[in-house]
């Protein structure tokens, strides 16, 4: 399913930055396209997969695995109403819908954290963070058609929540770990900065959302809580990985690319300009090089994970290869809505076209192939 998600992803970013050009429709309808029936979706299936490994404990059950399929449901249902086929009230049966993912997804990872021997990897305390404050979210999209009176702050509550607490807070608590893995290079310090960072993501992910809701000048706590984990991570970073981001090839200058993009989205909320909106740096600059860095990494696993430990850095040596020409695409495209080019989107989309040709290409053979693959 995860490979499936990751090119329906891929395809939502596309249809995200490419169609609204020539389609005149709802900017809503889009921007649900891709975090709604995309991310929302892609998210909880990755959570599935990392939550048993760092609780060390068995995959998802029949039932739970189904979650993904819930999400993409209600990711449907909004968009939906977007489109004008359903009335605005709909979009609180979507809201809720998706809700009931979060809790089943919230008590599943109780339930790993409370079975589990010793105590589970600090990881996973991201993750329950991340699906509460996509339940936050919801619970305010729900809210919007019955208090008409609240529109404008539920909406930003709710956009910047999702955004910089669900995605943000899956993403860097992800990066943090998949970074070592990735470079092949253990980061002794990642498991005591993820203990001990959480508290001020968390902290800032609410203050942004809370501030651009009712408060302005509350977000800029926001970020400077944001400013003081991205600053440990990249320190360990550029300390430990530096030669693999610098690299020509690889998952490293991609990952290393998210990281910047997501610091560039967060001072671009910041900023406040009215050309700065909400998913105008964050997704070309962050979200697209995440989900790149994490399928080149991640997909060769994901594809058939008992196949030999060649065969998946082969893979992966195909998939990433010039991985450091597509950072730099995304590089651009976090940059230069800063400096008022509204064009940003170019840079990233010429890199996501080109990463989703080696992809499909590497699906395609891997398919033909297969039978002599193990």
């Amino acid at each position: 399913m995860l490979i499936a998600l990751i090119v329906a992803t891929l395809l939502a970013f596309l249809a995200g930055q490419t169609l609204p050009k020539v389609i005149a429709i709802d900017p809503a309808f889009w921007a649900h396209l891709v975090l709604a029936v995309g991310v929302m979706t892609l998210i909880t299936a990755a959570m599935q997969h990392f939550v048993p490994v760092l609780t060390r404990s068995r995959g998802a059950g029949r039932w739970t695995a189904r979650l993904p399929l819930l999400m993409l449901a209600a990711g449907g249902l909004a968009l939906a109403v977007f489109s004008g086929r359903l009335d605005f009230v709909w979009i609180t049966a979507a809201a809720l819908l998706a809700l009931i993912g979060a809790g089943a997804m919230l008590l599943w990872m109780r339930d790993k954290a409370r079975r589990m021997l010793g105590r589970p990897h600090p990881g996973l305390a991201w993750y329950v963070a991340a699906m509460t404050c996509l339940g936050l979210g919801l619970i305010a999209a729900a809210a919007i058609p019955w208090l008409p009176a609240w529109h404008a702050e539920l909406r930003a509550f709710h956009i910047h929540i999702n955004l910089y607490g669900f995605v943000g807070l899956t993403a860097i608590g992800t990066l943090q770990v998949l970074m070592p893995t990735a470079a092949n290079q253990p980061d002794p310090e990642v498991g005591a900065r993820l203990r001990h960072d959480l508290k001020w993501a968390l902290a800032g992910s609410l203050a942004l959302a809370i501030g651009q809701a009712l408060w302005p000048p509350l977000a800029w706590l926001s970020g400077a809580l944001w400013f003081w984990v991205l600053v440990r991570m990249g320190r360990a970073w550029w300390r430990l990985h530096r030669a693999k981001i610098f690299a020509w090839h690889g998952a490293e200058p991609v990952l290393a690319a998210a990281l910047f993009g997501f610091a560039c989205a967060l001072a671009g909320v910041l900023l406040g300009s009215e050309n700065l909106l909400p998913l105008t740096i964050f997704l070309p600059g962050f979200l697209m090089p995440l989900v790149t860095g994490a399928a080149g990494q991640l997909g060769p696993v994901w594809i058939e994970t008992g196949r030999t430990l060649a065969r998946h850095a082969a893979d992966r040596a195909r998939i990433t290869r010039w991985n450091s020409i597509r950072a730099l695409l995304f590089l651009t495209a976090a940059l230069l809505p800063l400096f008022g080019y509204r064009c940003s989107g170019m840079p990233a989309l010429t890199a996501l076209v080109w990463f989703g040709m080696v992809f499909a290409l590497w699906l395609y053979r891997d398919k033909n192939t297969q039978p002599h693959a193990v």
